[in-house]
């Protein structure tokens, strides 16, 4: 008699065990991570950090007679590690004069996914 119950509270410990395990993976799934900041969220609500160009070059690009740039970039957030990100984006040198390497500038950036990057302002 005893081994029935064994087994039974054994089935059902198996089976407290996979409901926990579909309710964590139903849970992420659904929560995930955040949705991505569009640009414009990003410079309304993006996180404002530090960064510095480890390298630039232009991608052969032209977009209404500029030039797409190619920025290699590390971002020093106020919290958090610094980490190093790459965007290629069209660079007004109007607005940012001209970059180099070495040059630090303001971005923003979308705390969920912090590679998606807005350049800001020049320093």
């Amino acid at each position: 008699m005893e081994s029935i119950s064994t087994n039974t509270y054994r089935i059902i410990a198996w089976a407290v065990i996979l409901f926990m395990v579909l309710i964590v993976w139903l849970f992420r799934k659904t929560l995930g991570k955040p949705k991505k900041m569009t640009r414009e969220e990003i410079v309304m609500n993006g996180v404002l950090a530090d960064a510095i160009v480890l390298s630039i070059q232009e991608t052969d690009l032209y977009i209404n007679d500029l030039p797409q740039m190619k920025l290699q970039m590390q971002i020093k957030p106020n919290k958090g590690r610094n980490f190093v990100t790459e965007i290629q984006q069209v660079i007004p040198k109007t607005i940012f004069g001209p970059l180099h390497t070495g040059s630090k500038i303001l971005v923003k950036y979308d705390p969920g996914y912090p590679r998606e990057i807005v350049l800001f302002k020049s320093k």
